[in-house]
C-alpha cells in the first residue's frame, strides 16, 4: 500500500508522517520527497510506504492507494514566521533546497528568506484552494482531508490496519 500526505508548505506534513511511522516501526517506510526524486523512490509490492510531498498532487498522484491531504493550521503564517527565525539563526535556508550562505545570523540570508516567506504566505490560499479543487474533480474517492495532525495520524492508522498492518 502507498499512502501519500500532502499539503501546502510548513503544515505539519513531517510530523504527521514521523507519528504515523513511529506507531508502525519496521513495518512501513517512510520518504520525505524533500530529499528523493520520485525514480529513487522504492518499489515493493510486500513494503507499505507513507510518502510526505508538499506537491504530492501535481506529482502523479494516481500512483498511490489513499492521499491525506492535510490543512493548513490556524497559526499557519506564524510557523512561517518561525521558519523563517530558524533559518537565519541557524544558518542553513531550505533544508531541502539549501540556499544562502551556511552561517548563523548572515543578513545576507535575509533577502532570501523574506522572499520564500512572502512567497509562501502570499500564496497559500490560492494553492490551497487548487488543490481542493483538484481533488474534488480527480481524487475524492482516495483522498481524506484532515484538520489537524492527530486526526491525520488516526486516520493513517486507520488505513494501515485495515491494509493489514497491525
Amino acid at each position: 500500500m502507498k499512502i501519500l500526505i500532502t499539503g501546502i508548505g510548513n503544515i505539519g506534513k513531517s510530523t504527521l508522517r514521523e507519528r504515523v511511522a513511529n506507531k508502525f516501526r519496521g513495518k512501513i517506510v517512510q520518504i520525505d520527497m524533500d530529499y528523493f526524486k520520485h525514480e529513487d523512490m522504492p518499489r515493493s509490492n510486500e513494503t507499505d510506504l507513507l510518502v510526505e510531498d508538499v506537491h504530492g498532487l501535481e506529482r502523479n498522484p494516481e500512483q498511490y492507494d489513499q492521499i491525506i491531504y492535510l490543512l493548513p493550521p490556524s497559526n499557519h503564517i506564524l510557523l512561517w514566521l518561525k521558519r523563517g527565525w530558524a533559518w537565519f539563526s541557524g544558518g542553513v535556508v531550505d533544508l531541502s533546497d539549501p540556499k544562502g550562505v551556511n552561517k548563523k545570523y548572515a543578513i545576507s540570508n535575509i533577502p532570501i528568506i523574506l522572499r520564500i516567506l512572502l512567497r509562501n504566505i502570499l500564496l497559500w490560499k490560492k494553492w490551497l484552494l487548487s488543490d481542493l479543487e483538484a481533488i474534488e474533480t480527480k481524487y475524492k474517492s482516495k483522498t481524506l482531508i484532515v484538520k489537524d495532525v492527530d486526526t491525520g495520524v488516526r486516520e493513517a492508522t486507520n488505513i494501515l490496519r485495515r491494509g493489514g498492518l497491525c
